[in-house]
């Protein structure tokens, strides 16, 4: 006789993430394809966060040697490899850390001069990376990628703060993992074998242990049949008085001839549980707005034979709405825990479960018809199934993001001022967007200085010269940052105490920001490559002085 088969290797290696975003995740996860430009500390630390959980590939691209500032700020890098190729013994040693992962490094040519022979694929990888560059070769970047469509995550830190800029075309949110949602029960238009299976229970003549353990979806269930019998409507108690009458329903539900005058041992802990979830139960079941919103996209409604799967999948989601679904979406198929026997419970599973799958196979006919009408159809249906499945029991979280280019970032923060006076009391802390603001007057210093603001060689003997240097910085800056930032004095704008700090840092890398930055980057990355969890939209500020991170939309 054969021992049962544990869990291999790589389950028992991932098993924390498997949890997280399940075997299909992990399959997309170690297929996936990163390219990072820069690294530096913070570009190591975003890779070290993608290389342990498994990622399939990556590519760094940095021209740049070895420095005795990259061995005080980044642990990849030694003083003995001062002067060797940043981006091959980075790549060595992070290849290191998970032998399943494959890694290559271009050092030669910098990346200006591969942006402008365009002679490097970028498409082969699911998002591109950068790493404290350049907001000159960036944009150069950005716009290129926003041609290929694909995926750009522009990583940065700057002394105590840490920035994150997303931007992408168009991604597909399939599996968003909303932290509370509400079961997908239906009681206000119950599933037909729900029904017949409430209507086969006859309430009265229920013995002890039976109405102990009734599950409380069937007593809510009861409950609102009885008070719809009593008030003349189908539909669900809405104001206080009709939710009251119900919780009554309730009560009288509860008293039964089984029980004795004096049983003491009566614990109706299922009619409780009734009362408690009425919030979450008793609820109109509709399709979200989000989703509407997609059904009447132009993707979804023009399909063609270069659209995206999502689209044809969410296309079949549609017609079966307005077909089999009666005006809504598959059922999800979930039943949460409830205090019951394991008959009881497993008989409503089975109700929702054997439905979700009757839904999922009407979804799939649909899909296969769209297919084969834009010749996209092929033989592999149990990845079609699957996928199909996976999309059904998400139907009410599906979506698409899609974000601003780099190109305009500099327009739309000027109308992000405009509407969002930043009118805070000096006793406030600045607003994090005034910190990304301040950021992007940096760049322009760097633009016509070659240098940041505060980045120059310090040495003792120099002490005063510098000092006065940094006086000159500031002032400097302040004045390019007006020139930028052109609005009525009235509005408001960034604080010049955040310029004076920004200059005092130096554009210096602090290993501890770039450690954050990166870990939040890499979930930001695995996000974009499983198609799970909502990536920001689309600029995320981290305060190293507030210890906080702010999310805006440019």
């Amino acid at each position: 006789m054969s021992k049962p088969s544990g869990p291999d290797t790589k389950q028992i290696q991932y098993d924390r993430q498997l949890r997280l975003w399940g075997d299909h995740g992990q399959k997309a996860l170690e297929s996936g394809r990163v390219c990072l430009i820069g690294a530096n500390a913070l570009g190591t630390e975003i890779l070290k966060a993608l290389v342990l959980p498994g990622l399939g590939s990556f590519t760094i691209i940095d021209h740049q040697l070895v420095t005795l500032a990259d061995c005080g700020s980044n642990f990849f890098v030694h003083p003995s490899m001062i002067d060797q190729s940043r981006a091959q013994v980075t790549c060595e040693l992070l290849k290191q850390l998970n032998p399943d992962v494959h890694g290559t490094f271009i050092d030669k040519p910098t990346i200006d001069d591969l942006l402008r022979q365009n002679t490097f694929d970028f498409s082969q990888f699911n998002v591109v990376i950068t790493a404290n560059l350049s907001h000159k070769i960036l944009i150069n970047l950005a716009n290129h990628l926003w041609t290929l469509r694909v995926p750009l995550l522009v990583a940065r830190t700057y002394g105590f703060i840490g920035t994150i800029r997303l931007q992408l075309v168009e991604n597909f949110i399939i599996e968003a993992h909303p932290d509370d949602t509400i079961p997908d029960l239906r009681l206000d238009r119950p599933l037909k074998s729900f029904l017949d299976h409430c209507n086969s229970i006859d309430f009265q003549n229920l013995t002890r242990e039976e109405h102990l353990h009734l599950p409380s979806l069937i007593i809510l269930f009861k409950a609102l049949q009885q008070w719809q019998k009593q008030t003349n409507r189908t539909d669900l108690p809405r104001i206080r008085k009709e939710k009251d009458e119900f919780k009554q329903i309730l009560d009288n539900f509860s008293h039964h001839s089984a029980y004795e005058t004096n049983d003491s041992n009566r614990i109706l802990e299922n009619f409780e549980e009734a009362k408690r979830t009425i919030p979450s139960r008793l609820v109109s079941t509709t399709i979200p707005s989000t989703v509407k919103e997609l059904f009447q996209d132009r993707e979804c409604l023009e399909l063609s034979n270069q659209s995206h799967i999502f689209w044809f999948i969410l296309r079949a989601i549609k017609l079966f709405t307005e077909n089999e679904g009666q005006g809504l979406l598959p059922v999800r198929g979930e039943v949460p825990d409830m205090i019951t026997n394991t008959n009881s419970y497993v008989k409503l599973v089975e109700i929702y479960q054997e439905q979700a799958k009757k839904d999922c196979e009407m979804i799939y006919n649909y899909l296969v018809d769209l297919l084969k009408k834009h010749n996209r159809f092929s033989n592999e249906q149990a990845i079609l199934h699957d996928l199909v499945h996976i999309y059904c029991k998400n139907a009410s979280f599906l979506r698409v993001l899609r974000t601003s280019p780099m190109k305009t970032e500099d327009e739309l923060l000027q109308k992000y001022l405009e509407q969002n006076p930043m009118d805070s009391s000096p006793d406030e802390p600045e607003p994090d967007i005034c910190w990304y603001i301040g950021l992007r007057v940096c760049d322009s210093f760097y633009d016509k200085f070659n240098r940041y603001p505060g980045e120059f060689p310090l040495s003792i003997n120099e002490m005063d010269t510098d000092q006065r240097q940094l006086e000159i910085d500031i002032n400097d800056l302040k004045q390019i940052g007006k020139q930028m930032i052109q609005l009525d004095q009235q509005q408001g704008s960034i604080r010049e105490n955040i310029l004076e700090e920004l200059t005092r840092y130096g554009a210096s890398e602090l290993h501890s920001i770039s450690a954050f930055i990166g870990g939040c980057c890499a979930q930001e990355a695995i996000k974009l490559i499983t198609h799970q969890y909502v990536p920001i939209d689309n600029v995320l500020v981290y305060s190293g002085i507030r210890q906080a991170t702010s999310v805006f939309k440019i």
